[in-house]
């Protein structure tokens, strides 16, 4: 009985076997005496290549019904670290490359394409590396300014009661790279260094009038004096901001002091109107204008009192 199973087994080892290879071009049906799965591959005509994978191993034994899957191999490019490097996979997604490659991904990293996308030939899986740090920045806070109505003082007027201070403060920030490219920014947090302090100025609101002569009266306005020619620097030129002509009786004032339109007699000056303003006019300044340069050399800076005859304000009054 031995010998006889013997002999059966010694005559099923010669029979063909019936093997199934499966390429990308499509099943192939092989009958081979082949001992291997590397038989079975030659016999279908099929060169396996570097990289390529055949599963099971070349070297399985084959048995009759198997199934040898061939797998080509294929170029892709892995892009990460700013270097590509240069691959031969099968691998079917990225995801299945990534492992392949050895590539390290962090938490936050980014893949493109996806990684259930399938691959194909020259395809370039990129690693976008994700970066989060904290940084601290110093934010300077302005002061305000406040003023308060004063009645002791002539209107106009002003002094100082509080310096004002600014303040500081720490922020905490989040900021988010992608492969070393600033694509956002989180503030996470504030600690305050130094609270701002308000500057304070009172604000004179007393009328100062005249009392005798020929501008008995009128209010009286003490003020700082000084003069400008048109054309005379940067920024200057013959048209006010009225639109008037610049020159000779026409003056630049702060309108909240004197009201534009404002018919004004200035002490060594003689009859003006107040039709300009300036950048650098505030509070008790008057510029006079003058026709010349020289002119307004000669007159120099001075303190004046100016008289107020009329304005938008008080006229028909």
């Amino acid at each position: 009985m031995t010998t006889t199973l013997a002999v059966g087994a010694a005559a099923y080892a010669h029979l063909p076997k019936a093997v199934l290879v499966q390429t990308g071009a499509g099943p192939r049906k092989v009958l081979t005496f082949g001992r291997t799965v590397a038989d079975a591959v030659s016999e279908a005509g099929i060169a396996v290549r570097p990289y390529d994978r055949v599963r099971p191993a070349l070297a399985t034994a084959l048995t009759s019904g198997m199934t040898v899957t061939v797998s080509r191999a294929f170029p892709v490019t892995l892009l990460a670290d700013g270097r590509p490097r240069p691959f031969m996979t099968t691998a079917a997604t990225a995801a299945e490359f990534l492992a392949e490659s050895g590539a390290r991904l962090r938490p936050h990293d980014q893949v493109y394409p996806a990684m259930e996308t399938a691959l194909w030939s020259g395809a370039v899986v990129r690693i976008v590396r994700i970066d989060t740090q904290i940084v601290t920045m110093e934010e300077r806070l302005s002061f305000a300014r406040v003023a308060k109505p004063d009645p002791t003082l002539p209107r106009g007027m002003t002094k100082l009661v509080q310096a004002g201070r600014p303040g500081s403060r720490i922020r905490r920030i989040a900021v988010t790279s992608a492969d070393g490219a600033v694509v956002d920014r989180q503030v996470i947090g504030a600690v305050m260094v130094r609270s701002p302090q308000d500057q304070i100025l009172q604000v004179g609101t007393r009328r100062i009038i005249a009392s005798r002569g020929e501008f008995a009266g009128k209010e009286i306005i003490v003020m700082e004096a000084t003069a400008y020619a048109p054309w005379d620097g940067p920024g200057t030129n013959d048209i006010t901001a009225t639109g008037t002509k610049a020159g000779f009786g026409v003056v630049a004032v702060d309108p909240t002091v004197i009201p534009l339109g404002s018919r004004l007699f200035v002490e060594g000056y003689g009859p003006a109107i107040a039709g300009d303003t300036g950048g650098a006019i505030k509070g008790h300044r008057i510029d006079l204008g003058f026709n010349t340069i020289r002119q307004a050399i000669l007159f120099g800076r001075r303190i004046v009192r100016v008289y107020i005859l009329s304005s938008p304000v008080t006229a028909g009054q």
